[in-house]
Parts: structure tokens; sequence; C-alpha cells
């Protein structure tokens, strides 16, 4: 008995989606919005959305679960996070400054959020961006080498982000 045509299709294509493990992905099959970004795609306000994960202690004044980042990327043509990004926590209207890459080739963001030039306190927003304007990736409070920014203890979260 031969196998209809369409059906084939479709359990090999439901194969190969369930074996993506890959962080280049088959046919477009991700768990991720990463992908090629370019410099207008990864420049512009960004909202993240903040959802504490169970990874560091969260202690001392977190940010509060669902807390929404909001950060204007100035990204340059070979990537570099340009010293004019800004970000801050909604709805307080104090900012700092932003800097970091993001890898055009393939929508990875390493960013650095501080409380300002030169500050000792710092976080990191470390995920990826997709060319449709969605962003997903983990912010931890504090960066490695310097002082938390909100959390005593040190704090982790998830942040998912959509271009605005």
């Amino acid at each position: 008995m031969r196998p209809r045509p369409i059906a084939f299709v479709f359990a090999v294509l439901v194969s190969t989606a369930a074996c993506e493990t890959s962080t280049d992905p088959i046919i477009g099959i991700t768990g991720n919005p990463g992908g090629a970004v370019t410099q207008a795609e990864a420049s512009g306000s960004w909202s993240f959305t903040l959802r504490k994960t169970t990874t560091l202690p969260c202690t001392g004044g977190s940010l509060a679960d669902g807390q929404v980042i909001l950060a204007t990327l100035d990204v340059q043509t070979d990537g570099t996070v340009s010293a004019t990004s800004r970000w801050g926590t909604s709805p307080s209207t104090s900012t700092g400054p932003v800097t970091g890459t993001v890898t055009l080739s393939t929508g990875h963001a390493v960013l650095t959020l501080a409380a300002g030039v030169g500050n000792t306190s710092a976080m990191d927003l470390v995920g990826d961006m997709g060319p449709s304007g969605s962003f997903s990736g983990t912010l931890t409070d504090p960066r490695a080498g310097f002082t938390p920014m909100f959390s005593s203890g040190g704090c982790e979260y998830t942040a998912n982000g959509t271009k605005v």
C-alpha cells in the first residue's frame, strides 16, 4: 500500500519539527522569535514584560512580577547599540543607558541596562529578536561583575518583548 503524498509530506514535516532542537531552525520551525534582523528592525522603542524565575532568590526590592521595562535602542550598522540608547521602568520617567550588541545575522541581543554612565549597578538583558518585532530572553539583576539595581540577593526574569 502506497501512502498518499499529502499524508507523507505532513508526517515528514511533523517529525522534523518534533526533532528540532538546534539554534538554526529547519524551515523556520522554532520556539524563539530569533532570526536575521535589520538595523531598522532592531532599532526603535521596545517594551519588555518581566516574569520572575526561581533561579535566584529575588530578595530585597526586586522588580514586580509583570513589571514592564521600556527601552529605546539605537542600533548601528555593525550591531553595536549606540550610547544614545535608554531604558526605564514603567511608569517611572527616569532612564539609564543601554549598551551592548545585536548580532544582526541571528537577532541575538546582549544588552546592559545600567543605572547611569559609570555606575556600578547594571542588569543583563540577553535574548533573541525577531524580524516581526518580537523578543524572548532573560533579564538578570545584577549583570556579572556589577552590583544589583533592584534586588539585594539577585533576581532573574523571563523577558518577552515587542517593538512598539
